[in-house]
């Protein structure tokens, strides 16, 4: 995969991060547009890093699966369930930053910031 954001990722790490990726896409329930999308990625970078274990993955793929591990890691603490914690992520809510999205309109929405600043949250509500 060609990319301007430095240098490729370690393969061990990125096939970690991809499996941790497709994980949480799935409890999300995720369209493929949808992961594109929260990964900054055209179709055939997106279809070059899910078909080969041997792809080379960006440090911003890499950074913007650990926002998405964060959101997941906190969704699991703050709820019980699996099924509760895909719930939240596509439920709208006026809290700021993301007013009246659910959180995961809002990161396809703000594909810049967005992963980032729903972390922040999330790891708030942890907090709280």
């Amino acid at each position: 995969m060609e990319s301007n954001e430095g240098p490729a990722v370690p393969t061990d790490k990125a096939a970690v991060a991809l499996k941790g990726f497709r994980h949480i896409m799935a409890q999300w329930g995720c369209l493929e547009a949808e992961q594109k999308q929260l990964l900054g990625l055209s179709q055939a970078e997106f279809d070059e890093l899910t078909a080969d274990k041997s792809a080379e993955m960006s440090g911003q793929v890499l950074e913007r699966i650990s926002y998405l591990m964060g959101i997941a890691r906190a969704l699991d603490t703050l709820y019980p369930s699996d099924d509760r914690a895909a719930e939240r992520i596509r439920k709208p809510t006026t809290d700021q930053p993301f007013c009246g999205l659910s959180p995961l309109a809002f990161m396809l929405a703000n594909p810049q910031d967005g992963p980032r600043l729903t972390r922040r949250y999330f790891d708030w509500k942890t907090q709280v």
